[in-house]
């Protein structure tokens, strides 16, 4: 009898074992599920917030951007208001008269020159009368036996100042200065070109002190030793045609003369 039992018993109990077998996987299974499901809510919750962060950002940028146009636009209407009063500043400067008070020596920031003005040489301390030449580029300065020779490895000129006429030549003036550069004047009366040589030399006129360019020239036969062209006086003096010796002479300068 109990042989018979012994195998129906163990019949019975690996029946029971394979019935209950199968459930473990179901639970491992929708443990992973869950935990899975867990994570891509987590995911999707952090997506969502990176996408309303961005949203924030882009409004922000948006406002700061429209800020940036109408601060651009206001900035242009400025500007334009600007440029337009300093063309009408600029044209009503350029439109008005030299003044005429002679005791008026600058007008605008610049100086007021006359068609003939005293010059002031600082090589020589003396002044000399002086044509202020619109119509001429450069300047020149009377010159006689000009001498071409080399002091430190440069070329320089002697010559003398001679306006008038001296009883001996070595009454004259003269002036040492360094050679800048060469030039070539053509005379109407002649068909080649004339070298002249271009120094530079420190003169005053009035209360400007500046180191000018002069081609040497023999102006003996001219009313004027000193000729000023526009090169001089372009960007710091108005010339007034009308006037003379609008400068005067320096009276510290005639005092020490």
């Amino acid at each position: 009898m109990l042989r018979r039992c012994v195998p129906l018993l163990t019949l019975a109990i690996l029946s029971g074992c394979s019935l209950t077998q199968p459930a473990q996987p179901n639970d491992t299974t929708m443990a992973a599920i869950n935990t899975m499901e867990n994570r891509v809510n987590f995911q999707l919750a952090t997506m969502i917030k990176l996408i309303d962060d961005q949203n924030g950002q882009i409004t922000q940028l948006e406002k700061q951007l429209a800020t940036v146009s109408t601060e651009m636009g206001q900035l242009n209407r400025l500007t334009k208001d600007s440029l337009a009063n300093q063309a009408d500043k600029d044209a009503s400067i350029a439109a008005a008269p030299v003044m005429a008070n002679d005791d008026v020596r600058t007008a605008h920031g610049k100086v007021i020159l006359g068609e003939e003005e005293w010059v002031w040489l600082d090589s020589i301390k003396a002044f000399f009368k002086a044509r202020v030449d619109t119509g001429a580029t450069t300047s020149s300065l009377s010159a006689t036996d000009v001498q071409i020779f080399e002091r430190d490895g440069k070329e320089w000129a002697r010559f003398y100042l001679n306006h008038t006429t001296y009883e001996r030549p070595e009454d004259a003036d003269v002036i040492e200065a360094p050679v800048v550069r060469w030039v070539k004047i053509r005379q109407a009366n002649s068909e080649e070109a004339e070298r002249r040589p271009v120094i530079e030399a420190w003169i005053k006129l009035g209360q400007l002190h500046e180191k000018a360019q002069f081609t040497l020239a023999d102006r003996t036969q001219m009313t004027y030793p000193v000729l000023l062209g526009r090169e001089f006086f372009k960007d710091i003096a108005l010339v007034d045609v009308g006037k003379k010796f609008v400068q005067g002479m320096n009276e510290q300068q005639v005092q020490n003369k």
